[in-house]
C-alpha cells in the first residue's frame, strides 16, 4: 500500500543487546522470580502503610489522655446552644446548632441537662455538643424567644394554623403557613413529620389550642397527652 519493498525473514534486526539462548523453563522460572519481587514490595508497602495507621491512632489516644485537657464547663443557669444531630444520608450526619437554652443539671462532669426555653423540656446533652452562649443574666425576651423558635427549630415554617384528621389518609395533619409565601400557600402537612423537623412549633400549637376537641385528638395521636394539662 506504501509502496515499499516487502522485508525479507532473511533480513537482519538491530538489537541493542547479543542475543542469549534460553528455555522454556528459565523464562519460567524468571517471570516467578520476577512476580515474587512483586509481592514482596506490595507486602512492604502494605505493612508500611499500616504500621503508619497504627501510630497516629495511639498518637491520637495518647493525646485524648493528657493530663490537662479538659472540655468547658458550665455553671447552673448558663445559657448555651446544643447540637441537634440527625441522620442525613446512611453514611453521614447532620448537625445544627439550636438554643440557647439553659443548664438546670449537671448530671456528671461531662453530661449536662439542659431545659428549653420555650417548652419547657429537658434533655441530657455531652459537654462536646454544647456551645456558651451567656451566663446567668441573660436577658431572656420575646424577641429571642421568638428567635428560637424560628431560627434553631423553625426551618421554613412560619406559623401552624390549624390542625385537622385526614380520613383519606388516615394521618393528623396541620395547616402551615410558610416563611417567605403568601397565605394562598398555605398547605396541609403530616402531624407527625412536623413533629420531627419543628417540634417547639408543634407543641406550642397544641398548648394554644389544647381546650379545643380536635387538639386533644391530635395530642392523643401524637402521643403528646401531657401537654393538655393546665
Amino acid at each position: 500500500m506504501t509502496g515499499i519493498p516487502a522485508m525479507s525473514p532473511l533480513d537482519a534486526i538491530s538489537l541493542p543487546t547479543p542475543l542469549e539462548p534460553t528455555t522454556l523453563s528459565n523464562l519460567t522460572a524468571t517471570r516467578e522470580s520476577d512476580f515474587e519481587a512483586l509481592r514482596e514490595a506490595l507486602d512492604n508497602m502494605h505493612k508500611s502503610v499500616t504500621q503508619a495507621s497504627r501510630a497516629a491512632r495511639a498518637q491520637g489516644r495518647k493525646h485524648a489522655r493528657t493530663t490537662g485537657m479538659s472540655m468547658a464547663q458550665y455553671d447552673i443557669g448558663d445559657y448555651v446552644l446544643y447540637a441537634d444531630v440527625w441522620a442525613h444520608t446512611r453514611a453521614k450526619l447532620r448537625v445544627k446548632w439550636c438554643g440557647p437554652a439553659q443548664v438546670t443539671k449537671a448530671v456528671s462532669a461531662w453530661i449536662f441537662a439542659v431545659k428549653n426555653l420555650l417548652t419547657g423540656d429537658e434533655r441530657e446533652v455531652h459537654a462536646s455538643r454544647l456551645k456558651f452562649y451567656s451566663d446567668v443574666t441573660l436577658n431572656v425576651t420575646e424577641e429571642l424567644l421568638h428567635q428560637i423558635a424560628h431560627n434553631s427549630e423553625g426551618h421554613v415554617v412560619a406559623q401552624i394554623l390549624d390542625s385537622r384528621y385526614s380520613d383519606a389518609a388516615k394521618r393528623f395533619e396541620l395547616l402551615v403557613n410558610w416563611r417567605g409565601l403568601s397565605s394562598a400557600e398555605d398547605s396541609w402537612e403530616p402531624a407527625v413529620t412536623l413533629l420531627e423537623d419543628v417540634p417547639v412549633m408543634v407543641k406550642n400549637f397544641i398548648r394554644a389550642h389544647r381546650r379545643t376537641a380536635k387538639t386533644k385528638k391530635l395530642a392523643s395521636g401524637l402521643d403528646l397527652k401531657a401537654l393538655l394539662r393546665n
